[in-house]
């Protein structure tokens, strides 16, 4: 479930700004959950948390990996600029 963020319109500086997981489909808010206090939904950026390496990247595009979840590597021939099949399935080579 995503989280959205509420900011607290109390007229307290700095203000206080929550965050809540709830689905999107939700309604949004009106007050806080705990102080009854008025509340509005922020429109800011989402926070990813990708979890990226080159050794992982590298992993995920290995011949192995990619033939093992069905797909087809091929690498382009400068002299005449087909394409060979490394791995996968598929016609050995394609002709532009």
């Amino acid at each position: 479930m995503p989280v959205f963020q509420y900011v607290v319109l109390n007229g307290k500086e700095p203000r206080e700004v929550l965050e809540i997981e709830q689905g999107v489909s939700d309604p949004p808010l009106k007050e806080h959950p705990i102080t009854r206090e008025p509340i509005r939904k922020v429109i800011s950026s989402p926070t990813l948390s990708l979890r990226h390496s080159d050794a992982n990247e590298k992993r995920t595009l290995s011949e192995a990996n990619l033939k093992k979840n069905g797909f087809s590597l091929y690498q382009k021939d400068r002299a005449d600029g087909s394409y060979h099949k490394k791995t996968g399935n598929g016609p050995e080579s394609l002709h532009p």
